[in-house]
């Protein structure tokens, strides 16, 4: 007669110091994942942290480049200005000397010059959620404050664009600028100002005198305007410096 044995289903029970291995190599594995991510997660930022000041200092030496032309251009205007501003209004119904007023009017002052910073990287920061992206000590108030100086040159720049509009607006009143082609024509073949274009619309001399008050008045704001961007600009290469060391970018 055969007999049959029964598997022993009773398993043995396991010693407290098995359970705690277990749990601790659980709990050890779950620790270690969570610091990988989190040193994960700060490498990525840090990379985006890096790419982001690259795409800054990529900006602002743009912007440096722009500037030094610009600047040049407003210290020409302010020179035209003054050359205007030597001729004597006194004279004016006299055709050379309201010539050499709409030559130098036209010439130097009838386009605006404004400094447009290129703000792609700042837009970029903020729409990822401000400057906690920016880790490196310090520099996230240097980026405040860059942004501030900014917003500084655009508030000088409103009185720039107040006095130059309403300069324009009295240049207008006075002198005939429909005879702008003919006149820079005449310019072109004589190789000077033409003195023989009658250019006036009015003869009022009170106008006169109005126009170059605004032309005196617009001087001084551009001066005061080209003098922060001229500071803006030495202050725009020492940041640009400052972050090259902070990130030791070459």
């Amino acid at each position: 007669m055969e007999v049959h044995h029964h598997p022993d289903l009773h398993h043995r029970r396991k010693k407290w110091k098995e359970y705690f291995l277990e749990f601790l190599m659980i709990f050890l594995a779950v620790t270690l994942g969570f610091f990988a991510e989190t040193i994960r997660e700060k490498i990525s930022e840090k990379h985006r942290e890096n790419d982001y000041i690259v795409g800054l200092i990529n900006n602002i030496q743009s912007d440096t480049s722009g500037l030094k032309g610009l600047i040049d251009r407003n210290d020409e205007e302010v020179r035209g200005i003054d050359s205007l501003l030597k001729i004597s209004k006194n004279s004016f119904l006299n055709i050379p000397v309201q010539d050499s007023i709409f030559y130098y009017g036209l010439h130097y002052t009838f386009n605006l010059h404004l400094f447009d910073f290129n703000d792609l990287t700042l837009v970029q920061l903020r729409n990822a959620g401000g400057y906690s992206l920016i880790r490196t000590n310090k520099v996230a108030d240097s980026i405040a404050l860059y942004e501030s100086k900014n917003n500084d040159i655009k508030v000088q720049e409103r009185f720039v664009i107040d006095y130059y509009t309403q300069t324009m607006t009295a240049f207008k009143q006075t002198l005939d600028i429909t005879l702008t082609g003919k006149f820079f024509q005449e310019y072109e073949t004589k190789k000077g100002i033409p003195s023989d274009i009658y250019v006036l619309i009015s003869t009022d001399k009170e106008k006169m005198s109005l126009l170059y008050n605004d032309y005196w008045l617009y001087r001084g704001s551009l001066i005061g305007y080209n003098g922060k961007l001229k500071k803006h600009l030495e202050y725009l290469n020492g940041f640009i410096a400052f972050l090259k060391r902070r990130y030791d970018i070459e």
